[in-house]
C-alpha cells in the first residue's frame, strides 16, 4: 500500500488508515475474533500499518469494554507486530451517560492507561481526544496532554469532534514546537457531505469545514476523516436504481440519508458512476478518492469483508485527479 509522509509525525503513515471500530462488539472469543484477526492480517499483508481505534469501541457491544483496542492488542501481540501504527481516542462520553462529558485530565489518564495496557503498548502511538467540552479553556486541555508526550507516554496528541478555532488556538498555545506534541484532526468527512450543503452532524460529532481546512493549509497537518464513504451514500443510490437528470428520480427506496439528495450530488452521482464503468471499483471506493486528492488527508476506512479490503488497496494504489472530482 503506497505511504504518505507529514510534518507532524516520524514515520510514514499507510494511504489508507483501517477502522476497527465494530471489532469485538459481538464478542472477544470465537467467530467474531477469527473474523477481526483476518482482516487485520489482510490489511498487514496488503502493507497496512495504519489502524484506527478508539477506547470507547465496543462498549456498546456484547461485553460492554473497550474490546476493539483488546483485539488489536492481542493480534499484535500473537503476531508479534511491531510496526503498526495505531491511533486510539480517549475521553469520550460514558455509553451510560452521554451527557457527562469525560474531558477532564483524570479520564484522560485512566483511558491512556486503559488503552496502553489493552494493546499491550509501553508508548502509544497517536492519542486523539475523541469528544470536545467548548466550556473548557482548549489551552487548559491542551495542558492536560503536553505531559504524556514529554513523558514518553504517547508520541503525539490530536482532536477528534473539535472545531477549527479550538484547533488553532491549541497550535498556537503550543508554540514554535506545536508539531513535536499535535498531530492532526479526526472529524467527519467524506465526498457526500461537501455535496449537502449547511450539514451538521449529530452526538457530539464535528464535520471537516472549509474553516478547518484553511487552518489545516496554514500548518500543514495531516486530517483522517470517519465516516470517509459517508455510509454507503452513493452505493445506496446505485441499488435503487436512482437517476440524476437535472433532478433526482426512483429514490422512493432510497435508503440513505434523503437531506444529501441535493443538486451537488447528483453530479457527483453521475461522475462516480462513469469512473466505475471505467475502473470496475464500486461507487463507495471510489468516492474515497476525492478524500485522496486532498492534501495531507489519510481517510479512515471500515471494511466487513476481506473482499473489501482488496478494492480499497486498488484505491489507494491508483493515481488520483482532482479534475476527476471537479463540479
Amino acid at each position: 500500500m503506497n505511504t504518505i509522509s507529514v510534518r507532524t509525525y516520524p514515520k510514514a503513515f499507510s494511504r489508507i488508515c483501517l477502522g476497527t471500530a465494530g471489532f469485538g462488539a459481538n464478542g472477544l472469543n470465537g467467530e467474531p475474533l477469527e473474523q477481526a484477526f483476518a482482516i487485520l492480517d489482510a490489511y498487514y499483508a496488503m502493507g497496512g500499518r495504519f489502524l484506527d481505534t478508539a477506547n470507547v469501541y465496543g462498549r456498546w457491544g456484547v461485553d460492554h469494554t473497550n474490546a476493539s483496542e483488546m483485539v488489536i492488542g492481542r493480534w499484535l501481540c500473537e503476531r508479534q507486530i511491531t510496526d503498526m501504527t495505531v491511533t486510539t481516542k480517549a475521553c469520550h462520553w460514558a455509553p451510560e451517560a452521554p451527557s457527562v462529558s469525560r474531558v477532564t485530565a483524570d479520564a484522560l489518564a485512566h483511558d491512556v492507561d486503559e488503552s496502553r495496557a489493552s494493546l499491550g503498548m509501553d508508548k502509544l502511538d497517536i492519542l486523539l481526544l475523541h469528544r470536545d467540552n467548548e466550556e473548557i479553556d482548549i489551552r487548559a486541555i491542551v495542558d492536560f496532554c503536553v505531559p504524556f508526550v514529554d513523558r514518553g507516554i504517547i508520541t503525539r496528541f490530536g482532536f477528534s469532534n473539535f472545531r477549527a478555532d479550538r484547533v488553532k488556538t491549541a497550535i498556537e498555545y503550543l508554540g514554535a514546537d506545536w508539531d513535536r506534541y499535535f498531530v492532526g484532526v479526526s472529524n467527519e468527512w467524506s465526498l457526500a457531505m461537501d455535496g449537502a450543503d449547511g450539514y451538521a452532524p449529530g452526538s457530539g460529532m464535528i464535520a471537516t469545514d472549509a474553516a478547518l481546512r484553511n487552518v489545516q493549509a496554514e500548518y500543514k497537518f495531516p486530517l483522517f476523516p470517519y465516516s470517509s464513504i459517508a455510509h454507503g451514500f452513493f452505493t445506496k443510490l446505485q441499488r435503487c436504481g436512482a437517476v440524476y437528470d437535472g433532478g433526482w428520480r426512483n429514490t422512493d427506496d432510497f435508503r440513505g440519508n434523503k437531506a444529501w439528495l441535493t443538486d451537488k450530488n447528483g453530479r457527483a452521482y453521475n461522475r462516480l458512476t462513469a469512473l466505475a464503468a471505467e475502473t470496475d471499483l464500486s461507487l463507495a471506493m471510489l468516492s474515497l478518492g476525492y478524500l485522496l486528492v486532498q492534501p495531507e488527508t489519510i481517510p479512515v476506512m471500515t471494511v466487513s469483508r476481506l473482499e473489501q479490503l482488496e478494492e480499497l488497496n486498488a484505491v489507494a494504489e491508483a493515481a488520483w485527479d482532482t479534475a476527476m472530482f471537479a463540479e
